[in-house]
């Protein structure tokens, strides 16, 4: 590490792969999977959900850190469709990070740290069937590096909440009196 991945160059031929799929474009079925890579343009990396799937599919990889102060996987997924099933990320066998169900037609960011780790480790995407073939998974823009600062509001309740804020900035804005329209009926 640094390391990053965006598949452009293809499937790679350092990860282990177990029923992802290399694409680029939109994939085949429709109402579910993206429409292009996260840059557009490119390759991604997906779990085809329409014929011939395996009810979980693996891609992993290995990453020294030793070389990173602060170490974070992050990545850009697509979970898509009426029939999502779950995206999980394993780091050395142990699960870090999961996701189930529709997540919007758009990639998503997401950061795990990783400081509690060192030397040598093994990043595994898992991608588990939600039932039908509208439930593609994709992984895109794939990098092991140094935690990445992001300042928003890191308040869930807040009305401006930035589920990728790593740092509170303090501008979350919250409903009260003042920010709030009443509408009366009539007018």
């Amino acid at each position: 590490a640094p390391y990053c991945q965006n598949f452009d160059s293809g499937a790679p031929g350092d990860w282990n792969n177990n029923g992802w799929a290399i694409n680029s474009g939109g994939t085949p079925s429709t109402n579910t999977g993206p429409s292009d890579d996260i840059t557009g343009g490119g390759n991604y990396m997906y779990y085809e959900t329409s014929t011939g799937y395996l009810p979980v599919v693996t891609l992993t990889t290995c990453v020294d850190i030793s070389s990173l102060n602060s170490p974070s996987l992050t990545f850009n997924y697509h979970m898509y469709g009426a029939t999502i099933g779950t995206l999980d990320v394993l780091v050395n066998g142990t699960n870090v990070w999961s996701l189930s169900g529709n997540q919007g037609n758009q990639w998503n960011f997401t950061q795990i740290d990783l400081s509690s780790y060192t030397g040598s480790i093994t990043i595994e995407f898992v991608g588990t069937y939600g039932g039908s073939y509208t439930g593609d998974i994709a992984i895109d823009e794939v990098c092991v590096d140094e935690y990445l600062v992001i300042d928003g509001c890191t308040d869930p309740n807040a009305l401006n909440y930035d589920p990728t804020a790593t740092n509170d900035d303090g501008s979350c804005i919250y409903c009260t009196d003042s920010n709030v329209d009443i509408v009366v009926d009539g007018g």
